[in-house]
């Protein structure tokens, strides 16, 4: 029986160490930002029933892997709208990186002012402005990471 024991307890500690040497390893970025996806579809307005409501959170399941691509700070006189997505973005692309299948990303960059867009079929996507009409700004500051939660809603209803 104790060899047993030994057995289950060595396997969950070998189970649990991946995970964590994952974790580990990508928080080795020590300036730039680092995100996770989240995709909304469906009904989610509030109400006693809500039916069709498939909000998908990227923490719970697995998304389609998305293209999240960095430009310098984009204003909305600097693109072309096409309803909810953008096209002929006129400043600089700086980075580009691919999410994990749960939604994670991360991207090294300079400190500077950013702003971010997902690559969606129909074209770029970003939901997100501050008062002075720039799109998803996000901001990196020297040795410092910055969180972001990037939320691809535009199959939702609210």
């Amino acid at each position: 029986m104790p060899a047993l024991v030994q057995l289950l307890l060595s396997t969950l500690l070998f189970s649990c160490a991946g995970p964590v040497a994952s974790f580990q390893q990508a928080s080795s970025l020590s300036q730039g930002i680092k995100g996770n996806i989240v995709v909304l579809e469906g009904n989610l307005m509030p109400g006693l029933t809500r039916k069709n409501n498939t909000a998908v959170s990227s923490v719970a399941k697995s998304i389609t892997p998305r293209e999240i691509y960095v430009y310098e700070l984009t204003n909305l006189r600097q693109v072309k709208r096409n309803g909810t997505f953008y096209t002929n973005i006129q400043t600089k692309l700086v980075a580009k990186v691919v999410s994990t299948s749960t939604g994670n990303f991360q991207v090294a960059l300079p400190p500077g002012k950013y702003s971010l867009f997902s690559k969606e079929p129909d074209g770029f996507f970003a939901n997100l402005f501050d008062g002075e009409s720039n799109i998803f700004p996000v901001e990196v500051k020297a040795q410092k990471v910055t969180p972001v939660e990037f939320k691809i809603d535009y199959n939702a209803v609210y």
